[in-house]
């Protein structure tokens, strides 16, 4: 049987079925997003751009405004998959700040000065991240040892940390050119054990997870080896942090197929698609020198097809990185720029990095 409605019952009900699609449609995308506000005192029409990093070498402008005539502002976003850290950039400042799923950051402070005159409030993390990073700004301005300062770091942000974004944020902060936290340093080393054990045990899928494992395996290792008790360290445990991807024609391609062979190996990351590739490839074919060392490439990018074309004229081992900017490859080796370069010895062991073309030449020449 086939029921017919009247024209105004069936034009109210339509309505009222249109109506609620909208308004579902409307809450899903309301609660992927993120925003992030505020009110800076003394920028009145600033640019504010949020960024994130994209691997290019650079951080990546994902949206802007412009701050009221009385500092205010206020951007919403798409909320990320997982933890990530953003940053904004109001001036010439900077602002990093961690978002996890969907909350609302709020950022205060002043101008001049505002890369040390501001807050964050929205979320625990966020607040802790501000009151860590004007912490460092004042002891690295002091010209005082760390040492005392990365106590107290481990007691406020790392041990109770539970695996968050935080702890990692902090344990990896660079001053200046140099780790606040060095896992080559045995002081430091049971920090990376401990952030590594807490990802372990609460966010076990995390990518970081296996980056923060290998990178204590490796410095217990080079410590026992220094200490003349390399036999401590047992034969299975990894020499290095391994990649496999799909090569030029499609096979999976391994970096540890070419370790250990008797020369050293370059471990590459890079994009062949953008403009400076050719300059990048030529520093590296000085250094092949038609095979005096292995080279792994790995381009990270998502054009699989400028990449086959880009890679198909070099002689070395090209891989393409299908993850893109969200690359977990690089994340185990803690590229956060490109390009970037690590240095395994004839043994197969990593011994340094290069994050650019000048320290690259350095590297290759010691």
């Amino acid at each position: 049987m086939k029921l017919n409605f009247p024209p105004r019952i069936s034009s109210r009900l339509t309505l009222m079925v249109s109506a609620m699609v909208v308004a579902i449609v409307f809450a899903s995308c309301r609660e992927r997003e993120f925003k992030v506000k505020g009110e800076i005192e003394g920028a009145p029409e600033t640019s504010v751009v949020i960024e994130k990093s994209d691997y290019r070498g650079a951080w990546q402008a994902l949206d802007s405004t412009r701050t009221s005539p009385s500092g205010k502002f206020s951007i919403s976003m798409a909320a990320p998959g997982a933890p990530e850290v953003y940053r904004l950039k109001i001036g010439s400042a900077y602002v990093y700040l961690p978002i996890d799923s969907t909350e609302t950051i709020t950022v205060g402070g002043r101008m001049p000065g505002l890369a040390l005159n501001y807050t964050l409030e929205g979320s625990e993390q966020a607040v802790k991240m501000a009151e860590f990073d004007h912490q460092l700004s004042a002891e690295a301005a002091s010209g005082k040892s760390l040492d005392d300062f990365k106590k107290r770091v481990f007691q406020t942000y790392i041990r109770d940390s539970r695996g968050s974004l935080l702890s990692f944020y902090v344990l990896t902060k660079t001053v200046g050119d140099r780790l606040l936290f060095d896992p080559a340093n045995q002081d430091d080393l049971r920090y990376y054990a401990a952030v590594a054990t807490a990802f372990k045990e609460f966010n076990p899928t995390d990518p970081r997870v296996k980056y923060l494992e290998e990178t204590t395996i490796r410095a217990l290792r080079e410590r026992n080896t220094r200490k003349g008790r390399a036999n401590v360290v047992e034969a299975q445990e990894l020499k290095a942090i391994d990649i496999s991807l799909p090569g030029t024609d499609g096979k999976e391609r391994t970096l540890s197929s070419l370790l250990g062979n008797g020369k050293r190996t370059l471990l590459v990351f890079s994009m062949l698609s953008h403009p400076d590739a050719p300059l990048v490839n030529r520093e590296i074919a000085k250094h092949y020198a038609g095979g005096a060392i292995n080279v792994y490439q790995v381009s990270i990018g998502d054009d699989r097809y400028a990449w086959r074309d880009a890679a198909a004229n070099l002689p070395w081992t090209n891989v393409f990185d299908t993850e893109g900017e969200r690359s977990s490859t690089a994340l185990k080796y803690n590229v956060s720029r490109l390009p970037a370069f690590f240095l395994y010895n004839a043994a197969g062991e990593l011994i340094d990095r290069a994050d650019d073309l000048d320290a690259l030449d350095r590297m290759m020449k010691k």
